[in-house]
């Protein structure tokens, strides 16, 4: 069996490349995120290929490997990912990271690897595929089946089925790979590998750890919660990769954050991030939609939404039982001192982000107002319309997605009635310039 060296810190590029390799070509690969574990590698095993990205954290990896191969008595086939500052003799340049079929086409050349080889390949009949590929697919590409304890195959699901649910229920219970038809490999996995790179290609910008938390996001919660068009899941990740951004900008520029933001990022699954997230989403139909809405709100609302609870996130590190911040107020588990965080929180939180420097002007003051009081004290029984209208947004947002969950909460995995959630928005709020915001979700574009 062939082995490849793959030198790269995309760890969402490497399942590509760690899989077509090994089902196309039947190779061997180690991946190594470093340019110095790669040169470790090269002393330890002798390599049929080495792929290199051209820049690895600021260092020439190229130029590092390609010197280390040099040494070798058996030197591998140096392909480079990237666009390299210098020629190299007897060198194959893939350009474009995401240009997947290049790279496996380039190897297969190096290897002798033929289509009909692979075909022809003896293996198993069943291939196993991960759980988190799959779910990845609108639909099911073929026949897919379940490996049973006594060692045999069940079916289900078949092709064009839409398995979702059955696939994440499997998640849950400890199952995360399920198989298909070994002559069905190749199909599934290219149809697999075009769906992740155009993801990838549609977040230009971030760096591989953060695609790979988007992407983590995107399969354990968006994906779990509103049946999405790709048309919305594609600005749904756009909302979060500002947020991103921002994190990464804050904890630079502002050290008294950084604690708190670590905790708030180690949360990506819970319903304090999420719904953070999704409220987002909905403010920004909603600020699209209302006659005095533009993106200079869109971008503050944003800041605002990630941030504004920013002061519970160790309590729901604590207690990530406890779901809605009413559940905290009346809880048994908390403290009063807790208790008491939660009531502040707004204000709390407000005084906490206007330490970065760069926030949005008033983005403290909507923070503040996010649960109706002017002071960010409690929370308002009644909504008055002495809060700013961008609040007033960003409550009817919260309320949406509280009132989604709540609606969910009462009957798990059933579809969801918009038209009761909204319902429910107009009981709660009553003034007419919230009525005229909450008009904008009938069209709301999930479920």
């Amino acid at each position: 069996m062939s082995q490849i060296l793959i030198v790269s810190d995309n760890d969402i590029l490497n399942q590509l490349y760690i899989t077509n390799m090994e089902v196309y070509l039947g190779a061997a690969v180690t991946i190594v995120n470093t340019t110095a574990e790669g040169v470790k590698c090269l002393v330890k095993e002798d390599y049929k290929i080495v792929v290199t990205m051209n820049m690895i954290n600021g260092n020439d990896s190229a130029d590092e490997m390609h010197r280390h191969i040099q040494t070798l008595k058996i030197k591998p086939k140096l392909i480079i990912i990237g666009s390299p500052q210098k020629e190299f003799d007897e060198v194959l340049i893939v350009p474009n990271s995401y240009s997947l079929k290049v790279l496996i086409k380039s190897c297969a050349e190096i290897l002798g690897v033929t289509a009909k080889s692979m075909m022809s390949k003896e293996m198993s009949k069943y291939y196993p595929i991960e759980n988190q590929f799959l779910l990845r697919l609108k639909e099911l590409p073929c026949s897919v089946y379940l490996k049973l304890k006594n060692g045999e195959f069940s079916v289900i699901g078949k092709r064009g089925d839409n398995s979702k649910e059955t696939i994440v229920q499997f998640e849950k219970e400890g199952i995360k790979t399920l198989y298909v038809d070994a002559l069905d490999r190749l199909y599934v996995i290219n149809l697999i590998s075009e769906s992740i790179l155009d993801f990838l290609e549609n977040t230009d910008g971030l760096n591989s750890s953060e695609k790979g938390e988007l992407v983590k996001t995107s399969q354990n919660f968006v994906g779990s919660i509103f049946n999405l068009s790709p048309e919305t899941n594609t600005e749904m990740m756009n909302i979060a990769n500002a947020c991103t951004k921002l994190m990464a900008e804050i904890v630079d520029e502002s050290p008294s954050l950084q604690k708190l933001l670590s905790v708030l990022n180690s949360q990506k699954n819970s319903y304090l991030y999420g719904h953070s997230i999704l409220a987002a989403f909905i403010s920004n139909h909603i600020a699209r939609r209302v006659s005095w809405g533009g993106n200079s709100h869109i971008e503050k609302i944003n800041f605002v939404l990630f941030f504004h609870d920013i002061i519970l996130a160790p309590l729901y590190q604590k207690y990530p039982d406890l779901k809605y911040e009413e559940d905290l107020i009346y809880s048994d588990k908390l403290s009063d001192k807790e208790k008491e965080a939660v009531l502040n929180h707004a204000r709390l939180s407000a005084e906490a982000i206007i330490t970065f420097k760069r926030s949005p002007i008033g983005s403290d003051l909507l923070i503040k107002q996010h649960h109706g009081n002017i002071n960010g004290i409690g929370f308002a029984v009644e909504y008055k319309d002495d809060i700013s209208p961008i609040s007033k947004i960003i409550l009817i947002s919260e309320a949406f997605i509280e009132e989604y969950f709540k609606l969910s909460d009462e009957a798990p995995g059933s579809a969801i009635d918009l038209k009761k959630v909204v319902s429910g928005l107009h009981d709660k709020f009553k003034r007419p310039t919230y009525r005229k915001i909450i008009e904008t979700l009938n069209d709301f574009p999930a479920a």
